[in-house]
């Protein structure tokens, strides 16, 4: 058994878990989906100062608050990186962190310094467009189909997405990540790449990470929770 904490990417929360952790319980696991502020049921309290930071707090607080020790961390995507700032805050609580198809932050570079050229001048188009100024809209039909390659998601995947997706505060891609991130890189860590994403944002065989390769698109808790369990219980035991 191992205590196993969840943070989903952009516009989730702890609901996007809903399908794999039944099968994670069922493995004995003790398991907590986390939502971050200004996400889920926690939308209501997402304002324009909600940032990365915010979100690395919500996590490393979660874990003290319920004295959570020995935690596979499991994140995805955007969550990737305030779950590693919070992780090289209490790296003692930390057995492992699992990264789904995730972003891997940077020493003193914000999410927006190490996308690809053009994205963030697109994003704040949509923010300022659609986002009240503030947030990232949930992302359209064109959007997915246009950047998240064989994503997967069924027409009834999207309505569940969007039907309980919020708007992501855009200075979570805005503030800079802290300038030491060196207690993480003592941590074990697998990385999981989705096989139907344009490319891994992170590359194989990076050392300093066990890599696992899963047949799905970007959000795998959606479209192959079976599976993704499967993977998280796995490196639970590694």
């Amino acid at each position: 058994m191992s205590v196993i904490v969840l943070v989903g990417g952009s516009f989730l929360g702890a609901w996007a878990w809903e399908r794999v952790t039944p099968a994670l319980a069922k493995l004995s696991h003790d398991v907590y989906p986390l939502t971050l502020t200004g996400c889920g049921d926690r939308a209501h309290l997402g304002t324009a100062d909600t940032t990365l930071t915010t979100h690395a707090t919500d996590i490393a607080a979660a874990i003290e608050v319920a004295d959570l020790r020995d935690v596979v961390l499991v994140a995805h995507s955007y969550g990737g990186a305030p779950a590693t700032i919070a992780a090289s805050r209490v790296p003692d609580r930390i057995a492992r962190i699992v990264y789904v198809a995730a972003v891997i932050p940077e020493p003193g570079r914000t999410l927006f310094d190490i996308a690809p050229p053009g994205v963030e001048a697109l994003v704040m188009r949509s923010v300022e467009a659609d986002g009240d100024g503030w947030r990232i809209p949930v992302l359209n039909d064109g959007i997915l189909d246009t950047f998240y390659g064989d994503h997967g998601l069924s027409a009834a995947d999207r309505a569940w997405l969007r039907a309980r997706g919020v708007g992501q505060p855009v200075n979570t891609y805005r503030d800079r990540v802290p300038g030491d991130l060196s207690a993480v890189e003592a941590l074990a860590r697998t990385y999981v790449i989705c096989a139907g994403d344009p490319g891994p944002l992170l590359a194989p065989g990076t050392p300093g990470y066990d890599f696992v390769t899963l047949d799905s698109g970007h959000w795998p808790m959606i479209t192959r929770p079976t599976e993704l369990a499967s993977i998280i219980d796995d490196a639970a035991h590694t």
